[in-house]
């Protein structure tokens, strides 16, 4: 088991968080909203004996602090990663981003594409504009707390149909993406994820969803390599994605709906940029 370091510091004057182990080439992990760098630890575990490994806590999530003023937009986000590839001292990174993640990854490579090595996307979307404004209006529910703790029942709903349904507020069997609800651990640490976030937790996944356009994907001018994860919550979304036409700068390699054969994929098509 590696050792994982827990690093503070500062960027753009607000204090900062990230996870880095491993020596060797610089990959970056991005994780999804609401979570934090935290996520990502399986894949550091996998990958830091080849690589130095760094997941940050995307500013307002986890141990970071939000950037002020707060973005609207995924690239409002940029300038986090920018000072942090800048205080990393990297020339060029290699860089995945799943979810939330992959929308800040894309738009790190359209504004910086001399910077990437390879990039690695897990878990990225197109949705149509009908689907993507009935997400913007009913995906996001208040958490600001409130003395009877409403909120906390109100968040503890929200997350066990999001375990059965995408999006969440769904009964639809076409949007049904699990037959049975995970152990109570897993949706208390759902729960505890959104807590730590708080009640400004949509800011960076509200602007995720805005940036979920196939033409963003379409423009990238970097290897790139798209995980077809088929346990994906967003798979239906996902081949929606895979349906236009993209880049031959961009592969897709299928991943099992297994956890754990998942991750062995990963492992292996992440290892082979190293000997690019």
């Amino acid at each position: 088991m590696l050792s994982i370091k827990k690093n503070h510091t500062l960027v753009l004057g607000r204090p900062f968080f990230y996870r880095e182990t491993g020596e060797g080439p610089l990959l970056l992990l991005l994780h999804p909203s609401p979570s934090h760098s935290g996520s990502m630890e399986p894949l550091m575990q996998l990958l830091g004996t080849h690589f130095r490994v760094i997941a940050p806590d995307t500013p307002g999530y986890g141990q970071s602090a939000s950037l002020q003023p707060a973005p609207e937009t995924i690239e409002g986000y940029l300038p986090f990663i920018e000072q942090l590839v800048a205080h990393l001292q990297a020339a060029r990174i290699l860089l995945y981003g799943t979810a939330t993640g992959a929308q800040l990854a894309i738009a790190f490579a359209l504004a910086h594409p001399e910077k990437i090595g390879h990039l690695f996307l897990d878990n990225v979307a197109h949705f149509e504009e009908d689907v993507r404004n009935q997400l913007l209006q009913q995906y996001f529910i208040l958490l600001e707390p409130e003395n009877d703790g409403s909120h906390l029942t109100r968040l503890r709903q929200m997350v066990e149909q999001s375990c059965l349904f995408f999006p969440w507020f769904s009964t639809d069997a076409n949007d049904r993406i699990a037959d049975s609800l995970p152990p109570a651990a897993v949706i208390q640490q759902l729960v505890e994820e959104y807590l730590i976030a708080g009640a400004d937790y949509a800011r960076a996944y509200r602007a995720a969803f805005l940036h979920e356009r196939a033409e963003k994907v379409q423009q990238l001018k970097v290897p790139t390599l798209i995980f077809h994860w088929q346990g994906s919550p967003i798979l239906r979304y996902m081949n929606q994605l895979l349906a236009f036409s993209l880049p031959d700068c961009v592969r897709v390699v299928p991943t099992p709906a297994s956890a754990l054969e998942r991750r062995s994929i990963m492992q292996q098509e992440i290892l082979l940029t190293k000997t690019e």
